[in-house]
């Protein structure tokens, strides 16, 4: 796999990676630690955020209980769409949901692992779009995805 460094995401708290110029070029308004999913394997975390604009919000989780070949099983690969994010492989997956336009970025940060960045959209803001939430996804995981390289 071609990656700038491969992250071991076990020790990996995602809030960490807002850093303040993530959080001043995004418009990062709340960054919050939130209960784990168990979907996401033994140890994984969560952190979500509000901007400045309340159509959308975000979160980082790190999935530690496969990578991209679970990936593309669980998801569908035809879903995927293949984009490389500061230097790592990763795929976008986007989607409507009964919350509302939603956009994955699956960053393909170690072997069986991916560090996830999603938006959603609605929340009663009229005007969310799934192209919307992609921008959001895309923007957070590449301003992030340098600060995981130095992890």
């Amino acid at each position: 796999m071609n990656r700038p460094k491969s992250v071991d995401l076990t020790a990996l708290d995602p809030c960490s990676l807002y850093t303040d110029e993530v959080k001043t070029a995004l418009g990062v308004r709340l960054v919050t630690p939130r209960d784990p999913l168990p979907d996401y394997g033994e140890g994984s975390k969560t952190c979500s955020n509000n901007y400045e604009d309340p159509a959308y919000s975000s979160s980082i989780y790190t999935l530690l209980n496969g990578g991209v070949d679970r990936l593309k099983q669980t998801i569908g690969e035809a879903e995927l769409a293949a984009v490389r994010v500061a230097g790592y492989p990763a795929y976008v997956d986007k989607r409507d949901t009964a919350a509302g336009p939603a956009c994955d970025v699956y960053v393909d940060a170690n072997d069986g692992q991916l560090l996830l960045v999603n938006a959603v959209g609605g929340f009663g803001e009229d005007g969310a779009t799934v192209d919307g939430a992609c921008e959001r996804a895309t923007g957070l995981a590449n301003a992030v995805g340098p600060v995981l390289a130095t992890r």
